[in-house]
């Protein structure tokens, strides 16, 4: 494997890591509560991951019937299943709750009591469907670079969705949000390579960077006090488009800019040290995104209540520490012995006979 290639999946995997631990801290609280570091969190921890999942796709055209039917299938497994398994799971069993199952929107989710969190599955896997059509469309008419018109469909991509009307049951499968997640996907196939070009710059570079962009977050945030909306994506409420996007934007650059510094140290500090761990989690995120929420509002808070009456945010830093750890130790016993809940399906080598 070459440095580069090396450099690339560090850099997505680290990145990864630092934004699940985010989504832990920011689901502490579940759905109603509106603490400041959760309106903080919720202003760009989504958009980073469809920026991220952007950056671990390669820009490509499905040439043929049968390549079209192998991605849908490829995507089916990796989504749908677990999504229909774990909704499943999570819910009061009720034959009533197939048909909102299968209509898949964060809001019908809701309805059923199971995990509400499956709609990035749902919206993921349309998201995938329509950055693909974009792909062939593209190839169809002869563009020569790919990734740059990528980059500038992104913007009708979000003018769709922040233009869409609301449906107070949502749209089936997300429909609405996933032009929106459709958006960061695009951006994160056009800038992959130019992100990757940046990571290698001198540290003094890449301080800056994550400086400057923390500061433009916290005046985006933090300094506009109330006034800051609880943006829940997964419903399609963005507040005030424009704030919308800037946090995203500089969500997304800190993060990066954070990944991007842990890795050149790992490698160039005066103590260098293995990413292995934090690229491990990096590659895991689906099934701790999947686990940890329950676990973490249904056992880890009501715990930590009985003996701490502290801050809300020390109560919130420590349930996500250990809902992390719980989830992420699920997550490889799962992995080992049953991988096909998190959908994956491993190709086992036949037997002679």
């Amino acid at each position: 494997m070459s440095d580069k290639k090396k450099v690339r999946i560090e850099l997505i995997d680290i990145a990864k890591a630092i934004t699940i631990i985010l989504v832990i801290l920011g689901h502490t609280t579940g759905n109603l509560e509106t603490p400041m570091y959760r309106r903080l969190l919720y202003a760009f921890h989504m958009p980073l991951f469809f920026f991220l999942a952007g950056m671990s796709i390669k820009a490509k055209e499905l040439k043929s019937f049968r390549e079209w039917m192998s991605f849908i299938e490829k995507n089916l497994l990796a989504l749908i299943v677990p999504y229909l398994i774990f909704a499943f799971i999570y819910a009061p069993f009720s034959f009533e709750n197939v048909p909102k199952f299968l209509y898949g929107s964060w809001q019908m989710l809701g309805k059923t009591g199971t995990l509400t969190s499956l709609w990035y599955l749902t919206c993921f896997f349309v998201a995938r469907i329509y950055c693909q059509a974009l792909m062939n469309l593209l190839s169809i008419a002869k563009c020569k670079n790919m990734n740059l018109w990528l980059g500038i469909l992104a913007i009708p991509m979000f003018a769709i969705g922040f233009m869409l009307p609301k449906i107070e049951i949502g749209y089936p499968w997300c429909l609405n949000v996933s032009f929106v997640a459709t958006g960061f996907i695009l951006l994160g196939i056009a800038l992959r390579q130019q992100i990757l070009i940046l990571a290698q710059s001198t540290g003094w570079i890449l301080f800056i960077i994550t400086v400057v962009s923390g500061v433009m977050l916290a005046f985006g945030t933090i300094l506009r006090g109330d006034a800051l909306e609880l943006s829940l994506m997964c419903g399609g409420d963005y507040g005030n488009v424009f704030w919308f996007m800037y946090n995203s934007i500089s969500g997304t650059v800190l993060i990066l800019g954070i990944s991007m510094l842990i890795f050149r140290v790992s490698r160039e500090g005066a103590r260098p040290f293995s990413t292995a761990a934090i690229t491990y989690v990096g590659q895991h995120t689906l099934g701790i995104f999947l686990l940890h929420k329950n676990i973490q509002l249904d056992l880890i808070i009501p715990w930590i209540r009985t003996w701490l009456e502290g801050p809300q945010l020390l109560v919130a830093c420590i349930a996500t520490c250990i809902s992390f750890a719980a989830a992420l130790l699920l997550c490889a016993i799962i992995e080992k012995f049953v991988p096909q809940l998190l959908g994956q399906f491993p190709i086992y080598p036949q037997k002679e006979a």
